[in-house]
């Protein structure tokens, strides 16, 4: 028998810190609504959506131009954001297929992301995160 145990611990953050945290975060948030948005197009169009990476190579391509504010912050948050945005994808079908099965399940896109707090965001899967 395994035993899971988690961990949760509380920053304790200055200034500086917070505002990069609160950058990290405002990127992620707008990679993953900039995504949300291209992948709802596309279905609604009929066409393939695009993968993750797809949206990271369009994203990159951007950075150069017009969002250079984005080279202010580690590459993994929008990168996490953009796999975070095909896991939901991938439960969207999933639902739509098990609704058709004849589930009473709710489906529907998923919901972009608000500015609450300082926000969140992940950076792991990168090595290293620069």
């Amino acid at each position: 028998m395994n035993v899971l145990r988690a961990f949760k611990t509380e920053l304790d953050l200055n200034n500086a810190q917070r505002t990069a945290c609160a950058r990290h975060a405002g990127a992620a948030r707008f990679a993953f609504n900039w995504g949300l948005a291209r992948k709802q197009q596309a279905y609604l169009d009929g066409q393939k959506t695009p993968s993750a990476i797809d949206l990271h190579r369009e994203l990159n391509r951007l950075k150069k131009t017009e969002l250079a504010w984005m080279y202010e912050v580690s590459k993994c948050a929008p990168q996490e954001a953009l796999r975070n945005l095909d896991q939901a994808f991938a439960n969207l079908f999933r639902r739509v297929k098990a609704r058709r099965a004849g589930q009473k399940i709710k489906v529907g896109f998923p919901s972009s992301n608000r500015k609450e707090g300082l926000g969140q965001f992940s950076i792991d899967g990168c090595d290293p995160c620069t």
